[in-house]
């Protein structure tokens, strides 16, 4: 095992990265005997991190001080801080310093980890097109596999943050996105390929039913109930991005059903859509109710819909999906 340096600076916002950094040391930390004292950056200041690594233990072995929220600290009060990094250089402390910084560290901090014989590491998040890769790279390390169609509905699921989000909020879907994936993973067992219809059913507790609610009223032509149900769905706090998915799902179900009816081959719907008799059942009552014709007109509006929420049109995701589900639900 390498031996620890005596400085680390971890940047970044990507949490689930730093989530697994911080597990890693302190599997470390046990493993070696180490004492591992946590500040937070947010309520310590650069003075008490000073004191945490400089001050003698009384007790035997290595100490690994580590502070979150690094970006909290302000420029004119870094003083202590770079000064004990400095001592690190000095040799003799007996302790390892762990700053984690999510936005651009202040000079002082990133040349006294230099100076220390430290390692800067940047943590940086996937694009929201990337993301779909990223899933399938997690599930190797699970022991599954996770085939492309199933990763890209479990990033619609969990949907795009908000533009105004704060930091914590805006990457938390990925940390979503990870126990979704784990869940699934537990589910199809080691060495099995997780595919959509496993998205769909073992990942449907995360999924309100109001979306349920919405899309049947919307398939069904209920434009009344399928507005109301889809306002109060955003004022829930439910993410456009996964409306749009459950949306396409359920109209893209419903209008196989239809094309296979029209092409005398309804007796094979529950086949050819992998969905039990009862839903089954459902789906080919929505698909004659509204016919192969009007639902493809739907999906076209919901393309274009999934487009405008990811910034694709200049009004907000919000109202481009209520006057969406307004033309689609006539």
């Amino acid at each position: 095992m390498a031996e620890l340096k005596p400085a680390y600076l971890f940047t970044g916002d990507d949490e689930v990265k730093i989530d697994q950094a911080r597990r890693r040391l302190a599997a470390r930390a046990q493993a070696d005997g180490a004492m591992l004292e946590s500040l937070s950056g947010a309520t310590s200041t650069p003075q008490d991190f000073a004191i945490a690594l400089t001050s003698p233990s009384l007790l035997p072995g290595h100490r690994i001080v580590l502070v979150d929220g690094v970006e909290n600290w302000r420029a004119a009060d870094i003083g202590p801080a770079a000064d004990a990094l400095a001592a690190l250089a000095e040799g003799g402390l007996g302790a390892t310093a762990v700053l984690i910084c999510r936005k651009k560290p202040l000079k002082a901090i990133a040349e006294g980890i230099a100076a220390a014989g430290g390692e800067t590491r940047e943590f940086k998040p996937p694009s929201a097109k990337e993301l779909p890769g990223w899933l399938q790279q997690e599930a190797g390390t699970l022991g599954v596999e996770l085939d492309q169609r199933a990763a890209e509905a479990l990033v619609a699921r969990v949907g795009e943050p908000a533009k105004n989000a704060t930091s914590a909020q805006k990457f938390s879907p990925k940390r979503r996105l990870l126990g979704e994936l784990q869940k699934l993973a537990l589910m199809v067992g080691k060495g099995q390929t997780i595919t959509l219809d496993d998205v769909e059913l073992g990942g449907s507790g995360e999924v309100s039913s109001g979306i349920f609610a919405l899309t049947d009223a919307a398939v069904a032509g209920n434009r009344a109930a399928a507005v109301r149900i889809a306002g109060q769905l955003l004022a829930d706090g439910e993410p456009p991005p996964r409306i749009v998915a459950m949306l396409a799902r359920s109209f893209g179900q419903a209008q196989q059903a239809a094309a296979l009816a029209e092409a005398g081959r309804g007796g094979e719907i529950a086949a050819e859509l992998k969905l039990p008799p009862w839903l089954a059942g459902k789906v080919t009552d929505q698909a004659r109710s509204r016919g192969g014709a009007a639902l493809r007109d739907a999906l076209v509006e919901i393309a274009r819909l999934d487009s405008a929420v990811k910034g694709g049109s200049p009004l907000d995701g919000e109202t481009e999906l209520i006057a969406t589900v307004s033309r689609i639900s006539g």
